[in-house]
């Protein structure tokens, strides 16, 4: 085994330019890694604020949706995109940095009930239906 590898070292150095091919293959990983690590990071800085029923727009959703037919009692969970640090949304009075919506109603199994959540959702934070995820509360 060891001869095998002798073998193939003495092949390697015959190789006319061996040295920058090596320096090449070790500048592609050492690229590779540094993006992979910067990616890693960015996507930790990214990640949404949340808000569970503390903020005045969260109280206000959770106020109208449990007044809508059918859906009785409900929690809300808003997620907001990240900021640049001029404008925070921990008062989460900005509508225009919601990034998605959870909703738990006791009416949450009814087809009916769940598009009119939606609805309403879609209209007052104006974001896509996509954005919102609703489950029936046990």
């Amino acid at each position: 085994m060891i001869e095998k590898f002798k073998n193939f070292a003495k092949k390697c150095k015959n190789i006319k330019g061996f040295e920058i091919i090596c320096a090449l293959v070790i500048a592609v990983i050492a690229i590779g890694i540094y993006f992979s690590v910067n990616a890693v990071n960015t996507r930790q800085e990214d990640s949404p604020t949340v808000s569970a029923g503390d903020g005045k727009i969260v109280t206000s959703i959770k106020n109208l949706l449990s007044q809508i037919d059918g859906v009785g009692e409900c929690d809300v969970l808003v997620t907001y995109k990240p900021t640049d640090g001029e404008n925070t949304v921990d008062g989460m009075d900005a509508t225009d940095n919601v990034q998605g919506v959870v909703v738990v109603a006791q009416g949450g199994q009814d087809v009916l009930v769940r598009i009119k959540i939606i609805n309403a959702l879609c209209t007052l934070l104006n974001i896509q239906a996509d954005d919102i995820q609703i489950f029936e509360k046990k």
